[in-house]
């Protein structure tokens, strides 16, 4: 029974390290796809804001 918190600590730790690789990923993914495509403009011709992402 002593391996249950050395395993849920592992399992805690592999969580947290995928959730920062994926947070890196999609950061990187999104300042690539700001610089291919540049903010576009509203009909007034002001360019638009872009919105924030809600982090979990």
């Amino acid at each position: 029974m002593a391996e249950a918190p050395d395993d849920l600590d592992k399992l805690l730790t592999d969580v947290r390290k995928t959730i920062s690789e994926n947070k890196q990923f999609l950061e990187k993914l999104v300042d690539e796809t700001i610089e291919d495509d540049p903010a576009p403009e509203d009909e007034a011709g002001g360019i638009t804001v872009k919105e924030d992402f809600e982090e979990l």
